[in-house]
């Protein structure tokens, strides 16, 4: 037995142990070589698997051996395989998430541990009983490790089988404890909400776009953190009191915002920062228009954390959230 079948028989095992799978469903896959993958067969039980329930496939999601029968998802996998830099993958129905995507259109984590590690989780709307439009699954899982579909399950992805079962197992807890807590407002100003942000005077009101980086962009972020009373009162309660550099790689524009006991009170265009958070403008623009929380890109190594240590960062954790949350209002082009 090859060392991907054991490991596929391994956390198939564990999968179904765990309960994120029943039955005959979900299916999983991993890469092999370049134009090399293996995935789960046809009706394969994830909790049972043997070498002959697993398909060798080449990069058109062919069976190498013709009287083998790939999972009625590969074409899913294939998809993910091609627009991300992924090598396994998870698909599986875990109840209590597949129960909670049914009623929202999207997973917002309690615990600061689901927030750093999945992030917000969209719930993508697929209404087929196999996924036959994968472009909307692949374009999520750009920015998540992690995405929902509705009524269907979860699809997690990582450098090893260990990285996508822990995210899957995460997610599954992460819903559970949601159905436990009473359903409360959330003080964030939600990304998508960007009336709302109007209202509060947070946002401009002229549909003006700013182009990222710019000294219009970084001097609306700096106004509309400082006209925030619940930004301040965190900032004030952590006391936040550093300076965070802001560089876009393909420019070298680099800005530092000065913070003073929860109030921003400077903004340079420099590299001074105490600490220096730097990344393609890719993943800049993903960040501001609300696509991934800026934290977890930065676990993920899509924004780099060149200066300082992120668990020193994190202590602020409650008033940085709150600030990108605010900034991920304003328009850019």
């Amino acid at each position: 037995m090859q060392k991907y079948e054991r490991e596929m028989i391994q956390w198939g095992k564990l999968l179904f142990e765990r309960r994120l799978i029943s039955g005959w469903g979900g299916n999983i896959s991993c890469r092999m070589g370049e134009n090399d993958f293996l995935v789960t067969g046809q009706h394969a039980p994830l909790g049972f698997l043997t070498p002959e329930d697993l398909v060798r496939i080449n990069d058109a999601g062919q069976p190498v051996n013709k009287s083998q029968r790939a999972s009625s998802e590969t074409p899913m996998h294939m998809a993910v395989y091609t627009g991300t830099e992924t090598q396994v993958i998870i698909h599986v129905h875990p109840p209590l998430v597949l129960a909670f995507s049914l009623t929202h259109d999207r997973f917002v984590p309690v615990s600061f541990e689901e927030k750093y590690t999945i992030g917000e989780v969209p719930i993508v709307v697929q209404d087929t009983p196999t996924v036959t439009k994968p472009e909307k699954v692949v374009e999520e899982l750009k920015y998540h490790p992690v995405v929902i579909i509705k009524g269907h399950g979860t699809v997690a992805i990582g450098k090893s089988f260990q990285e996508a079962f822990l995210l899957t197992d995460l997610l599954e807890e992460a819903v559970r404890c949601r159905f436990f807590t009473e359903p409360i407002g959330n003080a964030d100003v939600s990304p998508t909400d960007f009336k709302f942000a109007q209202a509060a005077g947070l946002a401009p009101s002229t549909g003006e776009r700013y182009a990222m980086f710019s000294k219009e962009h970084m001097t609306a972020l700096v106004d509309s953190a400082n006209r925030d009373s619940d930004f301040r009162s965190r900032g004030e309660e952590t006391g936040l009191s550093t300076s965070l550099t802001l560089s876009l790689d393909e420019s070298e524009a680099a800005w530092t915002v000065h913070f003073v006991n929860g109030e921003i009170t400077q903004l340079s265009q420099d590299d001074s920062g105490e600490f220096m958070i730097s990344g393609q403008q890719e993943w800049w623009r993903a960040v501001f228009r609300a696509r991934i929380d800026p934290f977890l890109a930065t676990q993920q190594g899509k924004l780099k954390l060149k200066r300082g240590e992120l668990s020193h960062l994190s202590r602020w954790y409650k008033p940085f959230q709150r600030a990108f949350s605010i900034w991920q209002t304003i328009p850019i082009q």
